[in-house]
C-alpha cells in the first residue's frame, strides 16, 4: 500500500537519506510503503533535468533494494 505523505512530516533520517540519493534533484512527492501493516520504504518522486524518477530508502533512511 502506498500512502502521500509531506516530507517535512519525516523523520530527519528518512528525509537526509531521500535527499542525499535526490542530489541536485527536487523531491515532488514521498509516499510511505505498506506491506501486510509494515512500513518496509519510502518512496520519492525526484525532478533533475528536466526528467523525473523513483528513489526509495528503507524506513531507517539507509538504501533500501526492492
Amino acid at each position: 500500500m502506498e500512502e502521500e505523505i509531506a516530507l517535512d512530516s519525516l523523520p530527519a533520517e528518512v528525509r537526509r537519506g531521500l535527499q542525499q540519493k535526490a542530489g541536485s534533484g527536487k523531491i515532488l512527492k514521498v509516499e510511505s510503503l505498506t506491506k501486510q501493516d509494515k512500513l518496509v520504504a519510502y518512496e520519492a518522486v525526484v525532478q533533475a533535468n528536466g526528467k523525473k524518477k523513483e528513489i526509495q530508502v528503507g524506513p531507517d533512511g539507509n538504501a533500501h533494494e526492492e
